[in-house]
């Protein structure tokens, strides 16, 4: 679509936007899309930047707030029936550990194109993925079906927030073993 590796998850991160949007308007949350710094170089006579770098490595692709509770997440797209480890990157990886460990949410949501299905992947899944050496990507068929994502209002809407209540539990579940 757009022709650089960079882009893939801009379909799925405008439907979230416009999810966050939604749940804002019904007061149900803040969640907002962050933004990768640039350090701008150089500016044309009519204001438009010409030149300009990544500052640093940015964290994830949505940052907010749940019902009191801090939630990360990254939006990640793929063609394949597995999800590249590599699409991750180590300092999101990390900024998800940070976030959990204070008691946040962290997690992915994943569109798997294929077959058209959305997945939340909680970050102690993606943990597990991630650190075992020989895996380099997460399969399609380790995806829990209680973590699937429902599009609702025509499809203009990803409620995944349904499906973070299932995630709360999911976390309980674990604390309690």
């Amino acid at each position: 679509m757009w022709g650089k590796r960079g882009h893939r998850g801009d379909a799925l991160e405008e439907m979230l936007y416009y999810t966050n949007q939604y749940y804002h308007q019904q007061r149900l949350c803040r969640v907002d899309k962050v933004s990768t710094p640039v350090k701008v170089v150089e500016i044309d006579g009519h204001g438009m930047i010409t030149k300009g770098f990544f500052e640093k490595k940015s964290t994830v692709d949505f940052i907010g707030v749940i019902q009191g509770v801090c939630i990360a997440f990254d939006a990640k797209e793929t063609n394949l029936k597995s999800l590249p480890l590599g699409n991750i990157h180590e300092h999101q990886i990390e900024y998800m550990h940070d976030i959990n460990a204070q008691g946040g949410l962290a997690f992915l949501i994943v569109h798997f194109k294929f077959n058209d299905t959305y997945y939340l992947v909680p970050y102690e899944i993606l943990q597990h993925f991630y650190s075992n050496e020989k895996r380099r990507s997460i399969p399609y068929t380790a995806m829990q079906e209680r973590f699937q994502i429902k599009k609702e209002r025509s499809g203009s809407i990803l409620n995944y927030i349904e499906t973070l209540n299932t995630y709360v539990k999911y976390k309980t579940e674990l604390e309690n073993r």
